[in-house]
């Protein structure tokens, strides 16, 4: 393996280069979360324009983004964030114009699959990024700062979204979403670098070693078996598959309200003469404040326990679903509904800590694969559940809301009892698969 020597320029160097490249994934993850909630907003006008149903929409976008969930791992361990990153945008963005121009339900599924295959080809290779370009302590908040760009997009795709359709229409906002994440996929491929070593620069760990004196255990360039890797990942046990389910649970329960029916559940059954997308806008809202300052408070070692701080939060958002259950259409106010929409999305925040947790116990070889492993809970959560909610609100009736709400409390309940039971990674506890790069260095160097 190459080794370049580190020097204090090109530490500042390799960081300032590895900002760039995060804030070009970092800003294509923006669309993802604004892709992935319009459908909320301006489902109603395709309905009335192609005719269809927005929750099928809904329920296509997110199974095709969870199906393509273990191939962006595969994808991005395999050839390198940089090509799959400028392949898939390309594809969102030919879905993007599908959408605008298309005449036909049939035309507006084919665009919203090709958005989903072309956006669950961002967060995977931007972790893999963020773990070859920073250090592991930036991890956690690199991480927070992403998913509240991403949140901040599920803010615009509320409120503003539907003043933007109002005035250009919706078929122009799926013009310019392709032709802004077309200029994505073309900056992906001239800027982005899949490893310092690519810009003649050196590694995270070479840097630590030679200017901080820090033990290189692990290389950013090393490679496991795309095979093994997936075996290492799902034969977990605790240190996986508590995190996975509990987030597939409250994901998908995040996404039946904020994703597909909460601004019609305030618009049915309360009537509140300001529209209900604003409480999809604060929902997003309350994630971004939530996950940057948990990002921040951990990567400065103030927070000591992941696992503790998700199940406080676990446990606050089972009481806000136990509040929107319990007060169905008995609470006729809308700035009360508006709080209640924050803190929904405040404290559904405190799980994105489960992939720095999770994240923990593999090599870097194959966080890809790992971070893929956890993604594909979270998407298969949000198909099942908005696949199911299609079928137990198939009329918009405050009982048929009630009884969903209801599902949602008890998966809410199951996730709290999961992260109580996750193992949280140690000092002193070894990496899951580390046995496997000494293998691999080995055959490499008989």
């Amino acid at each position: 393996m190459n080794t370049i020597t580190a020097t204090k320029e090109s530490e500042r160097r390799v960081r300032n280069y590895g900002l760039l490249i995060f804030s070009i994934f970092v800003i294509a993850y923006f669309f993802v979360y604004f892709q992935r909630i319009s459908i909320s907003v301006v489902g109603s006008d395709i309905e009335a324009s192609v005719g269809g149903s927005a929750a099928i929409l809904s329920a296509v976008y997110y199974w095709t983004y969870t199906a393509m969930q273990i191939p962006s791992g595969l994808l991005a361990d395999r050839f390198g964030p940089r090509k799959s990153g400028f392949v898939f945008l390309m594809l969102a963005s030919v879905g993007s114009f599908v959408t605008s121009f298309g005449n036909s339900f049939g035309l507006m599924v084919a665009g919203k699959i090709m958005i989903a295959a072309g956006m669950a080809i961002i967060y995977i290779p931007l972790m893999k990024l963020v773990s070859v370009w920073f250090r592991k302590t930036d991890f956690a908040v690199l991480n927070g700062i992403t998913i509240a760009v991403g949140n901040f997009g599920a803010i615009v795709a509320g409120g503003p979204l539907r003043m933007l359709a109002d005035a250009i229409g919706w078929r122009e906002v799926f013009l310019v979403l392709g032709i802004v994440t077309m200029c994505l996929a073309a900056l992906c491929l001239l800027i982005v670098r899949d490893h310092p070593h690519d810009k003649n620069l050196p590694s995270v760990e070479e840097i630590g070693h030679d200017l901080h004196g820090e033990q290189i255990i692990e290389r950013s360039d090393a490679k496991i078996p795309t095979l093994k890797g997936l075996r290492i990942v799902f034969s977990g046990g605790r240190a996986f598959w508590t995190c996975a389910i509990a987030y597939f649970l409250v994901y998908g329960s995040i996404m039946t309200f904020q994703g597909t029916w909460a601004v019609r559940y305030f618009d049915n059954v309360y009537e509140f003469a300001i529209s209900a997308s604003w409480m999809v806008t604060v929902m997003g809202l309350g994630k971004i404040i939530s996950t940057v300052f948990i990002g921040i408070l951990t990567s400065r070692g103030i927070i000591h326990s992941k696992r503790r701080i998700m199940i406080f939060g676990c446990l606050c958002y089972t009481l806000i679903w136990a509040i929107i259950f319990l007060f169905v259409g008995k609470i006729d106010s809308y700035w009360f509904w508006m709080l209640i929409s924050t803190m929904f999305g405040l404290f559904g925040g405190f799980m994105s800590l489960s992939f720095t947790q999770v994240k923990e116990w593999y090599p870097i070889a194959i966080s890809g694969t790992a971070v893929s492993g956890m993604n594909i809970f979270l998407f298969l959560g949000a198909s099942v559940c908005t696949t199911i909610s299609s079928a137990v609100i198939s009329v918009s009736s405050q009982d048929s809301f009630s009884a969903m709400w209801g599902l949602m409390l008890i998966f809410a309940v199951t996730a709290t009892v999961l992260m109580y039971l996750s193992k949280e990674k140690k000092p002193e506890d070894k990496l899951l698969g580390s046995e496997l790069l000494s293998e691999t260095k080995n055959s490499k160097n008989p």
